[in-house]
This record gives structure tokens, sequence and C-alpha cells, in this order.
């Protein structure tokens, strides 16, 4: 009986990050095919992009599960997470040399659009 639910859970913990895993590449492959439109973006930058949102995304994730476990308190979440921001903003800066004054429209647009990318 311990096995069959340890396999149960087991089988649920997998679903579910494979799941999370999922949605976070559903919504960064949205941002950058926008991206791309909205600058102009060739293939190379269409990949470092990819990477660079993914990197930005895996950092606010961990920092999200570091302060739920209690490895770091709210202040040092906070100083990660825009950390991770700044060091996205730069490189897509550098990526689209675009000033972040032209870039906010599009990341306030995006915010809001990948909340309804499911």
């Amino acid at each position: 009986m311990k096995k069959i639910i340890l396999t149960i859970l087991l089988a649920i913990t997998f679903i579910t990050t494979y799941g999370q895993n999922k949605y976070q590449e559903r919504q960064n492959n949205y941002f950058v095919e926008a991206a791309a439109k909205e600058f102009n973006l060739n293939e190379s930058q269409k990949n470092e992009l990819k990477d660079i949102r993914m990197t930005m995304v895996s950092a606010y994730i961990n920092a999200n599960k570091q302060e739920k476990n209690g490895d770091i308190v709210a202040e040092e979440k906070k100083r990660k997470t825009m950390e991770a921001s700044k060091i996205f903003n730069n490189a897509v800066i550098k990526l689209t040399d675009k000033t972040y004054e032209e870039l906010k429209p599009f990341f306030s647009r995006m915010r809001e659009e990948l909340k309804k990318v499911k």
C-alpha cells in the first residue's frame, strides 16, 4: 500500500512540474514571437532572447521557492528578482538597440498578454 501511495504521489509531482515547465515555455515562446514582430528580430536574436528570458523566469521561480521554503526573507527575494529584471532589461536593450523607455510600453503590454497565455 505504501508503494502505491508513494508511486501516485511521485507521478502527481512529476506531472505538476512538467505542466509548469510547459506553461513557462508557452509564455516564453509567446513573448519571443511578439518581440520578434515588434523589433524585427532575426532567428539568432530570437534564440538569444529566449535564453535571456528563461534565465530571468528561472531566477524568479527560484527566489519564490527559496522564500516559500524559508531559505530567504521577502527583502532578499525582492533583491534577487530586481537583479534578474535588471539583467534581463539590459540584455534586451542591447539586443534590440532600444532604450528602456522605448521598451517599456512593450513590456507593459506583454505583462498583460502573458496572463492570458494558457
